[in-house]
């Protein structure tokens, strides 16, 4: 992880900082890197540093969009900021019939089966269910073993985050979101932020894009080792986020189209 000298080094040098801003995207998840992670999900804030930035952002850069697992009524209302595209539930796609009849078997067993773990919950979303166990004394591992009888013979697979399980239909999610995105944007540069395993795929979309481009690390004490393998630059939580963004709102508003 690196200074803040360092980071603000990095970012001058990059690729992306030699790009017209008003033709690079910047994406970024929400909780753990616009808003710290807390204890009640309900009770999450983005800093609001990081929401006057992305909102002057907004209005210098190609598109500013907020890629997060929440549901996206929920990503509406911690997110009110003109011009910034939300994007919830991973930009997962409505499933199928089949598959919605598979989830919401799962939700049903998997509600049973919480009633068993005190402090865990079930959020069910539009294409996805979330099982929340951050006031537990579980771990991911327990909680994936726990859930993956449920999930023989089906549609469906699961993913460890920060003391969450994801479930949706495999081999979709962030990466898959912005794939079928960004052709339509055509993009000079892109920058993406993420803290969590579930931006995993995104960093490796965009580690693999052929333009200029700068993954940005928002680390945490519970990141797994190798989740910033792909990034370009690692800041300490939300805090260095915030503070980035706010270099890079400095560096679009001194360039001439800024």
């Amino acid at each position: 992880m690196q200074r803040t000298d360092e980071i603000t080094g990095a970012w001058l040098a990059s690729p992306v900082a030699r790009i017209d801003p008003a033709e690079v995207i910047l994406v970024t998840d929400f909780d753990g890197t616009l808003a710290e992670i807390v204890q009640d999900p309900a009770g999450a804030a983005a800093r609001p540093e990081a929401l006057e930035a992305i909102g002057q952002l907004a209005g210098l850069l190609a598109d500013v969009i907020v890629l997060s697992s929440r549901a996206p009524a929920q990503l509406e209302k911690l997110v009110p900021v003109s011009g910034v595209r939300l994007i919830g539930d991973s930009g997962l796609a409505l499933p199928r019939h089949a598959q919605k009849e598979a989830l919401d078997r799962f939700n049903a067993q998997a509600a049973w089966l919480l009633e068993k773990v005190p402090g865990a919950w079930l959020e069910v979303k539009p294409a996805s269910t979330a099982i929340h166990f951050r006031n537990t004394d579980r771990t991911g591992q327990e909680m994936l073993a726990l859930l993956q009888p449920l999930l023989e013979g089906t549609r469906l697979s699961a993913a460890p985050g920060r003391r969450v399980v994801e479930v949706h239909a495999p081999n979709a999610g962030k990466g898959s979101a912005l794939a079928a995105l960004m052709p339509g944007e055509d993009p000079g540069a892109v920058i993406a932020f993420g803290d969590d395993e579930n931006d995993r795929s995104m960093f490796e979309y965009v580690g693999g894009l052929e333009i200029p481009h700068m993954n940005v690390g928002v680390w945490s004490p519970e990141a797994p080792p190798d989740l910033f393998a792909r990034c370009d630059l690692v800041v300490p939580g939300p805090e260095g986020a915030a503070r980035l963004l706010g270099q890079i709102v400095d560096w679009a508003e001194s360039s001439p189209s800024g």
